[in-house]
């Protein structure tokens, strides 16, 4: 097994964008929202034991969860989102841990947005946090998900303090600016992570 490594940080930071240029470098790549959303869709393990806990109202048609209805329910209820973390966290780690144990690319990271808040940090060599100002974050959630400023403070308050995050991971990457930032960024962690990178 090679170098053990985590990318966090607060959401719509660009985690994903950030994976997917460290991808493009020969990184495998996993990602823990994927993952979850395998769990919730049609046929997932996570269905049922939503399902009851929330009821139908956050059941689609298609038998799969209604991600857009659930989230109204946890972000609007602590008690509820607790629910449903103790429901997922342990079926998203134990995809996680098959993940890292089975053989394949020694250059592996697995993006895992509540890395601090579940407590996996001391799981991972080295993590890297990809950080953003808030209202970065709040445009951001505006735009591209469709929510209002005030749901996208209910995102954000769901979650340790972006500068908590940073301060506890071993690399920060500050992206506020755009793609093409962020692609360098990976170049520059990739080589602090194994060198040169490979042609």
């Amino acid at each position: 097994m090679g170098l053990s490594v985590a990318i966090t940080g607060g959401i719509a930071c660009g985690k994903s964008l950030f994976a997917a240029c460290l991808q493009r470098l020969g990184v495998e790549v996993l990602d823990a929202d994927d993952v979850t959303h395998a769990l919730e869709a049609p046929g997932g393990a996570a269905v049922g034991p939503i399902r009851r806990r929330f009821g139908e109202a956050v059941i689609a048609p298609d038998g799969g969860v209604d991600r857009v209805a659930l989230a109204g329910v946890v972000f609007a209820d602590t008690k509820a989102r607790e629910d449903l973390n103790a429901l997922l966290h342990p079926m998203v780690r134990q995809v996680i841990d098959g993940w890292r144990e089975h053989p394949g690319a020694t250059r592996r990271a697995a993006v895992i947005p509540l890395l601090f808040e579940v407590g996996w940090e001391r799981d991972w060599d080295r993590i890297i946090c990809v950080s953003s100002d808030t209202q970065a974050q709040i445009d951001r959630l505006m735009r591209f998900r469709g929510l209002s400023a005030e749901q996208a403070r209910q995102r954000l308050e769901a979650q340790l303090p972006i500068a908590e995050k940073a301060a506890r991971a071993h690399l920060t990457v500050h992206n506020n600016a755009g793609t093409e930032w962020l692609a360098e960024e990976a170049k520059r962690i990739y080589r602090l992570l194994y060198g040169e990178i490979r042609a």
